[in-house]
């Protein structure tokens, strides 16, 4: 899953659009983000809490490429489709686009490799293993069940 860090450089780009273009706050542009990226350490005691052993927990810096295609595609393409509900925030629809537009002109230059005009988002990966102890699994198993259910 998205580990703590995961395409931070799109969500402070859409974070400042929602506030010049939607006209916010910035508390009002931060609730309408719809991505939660844990920390390790939060996803640790997270399981932890609820039964779980933790055997491996990492974060992955993995930059990722995206698709060459710039009419459907591209920084535009994955603004629009993973930003849609952050962008519907903004109702005026001449808004929202002059809102994508600038993102995307914020993070071209921040994206784009010089060396082939590859556009590249900072995604990092959150990855673990995790199981439950066998005896919380048995104790689970022998517990009556009520027959009415």
């Amino acid at each position: 899953m998205g580990g703590a860090g995961n395409v931070a450089e799109v969500q402070s780009a859409l974070f400042f659009a929602l506030v010049h273009h939607g006209q916010m706050s910035v508390s009002a542009a931060q609730a309408a983000n719809p991505w939660f990226f844990p920390s390790e350490k939060w996803m640790r005691t997270t399981l932890e809490d609820i039964g779980f052993e933790v055997e491996k927990l990492e974060l992955e810096y993995r930059p990722t490429r995206l698709t060459d295609d710039k009419e459907q595609g591209g920084l535009q393409g994955w603004v629009r489709l993973m930003g849609a509900s952050m962008l519907e925030t903004i109702e005026d629809t001449e808004k929202r686009e002059s809102a994508v537009t600038e993102v995307c002109e914020v993070l071209d230059p921040i994206v784009r490799r010089e060396e082939d005009e590859s556009q590249w988002l900072g995604y990092v990966r959150l990855r673990g293993v995790a199981s439950r102890p066998e005896q919380t699994k048995e104790a689970e198993t022998s517990l009556p069940r009520d027959s009415n259910k």
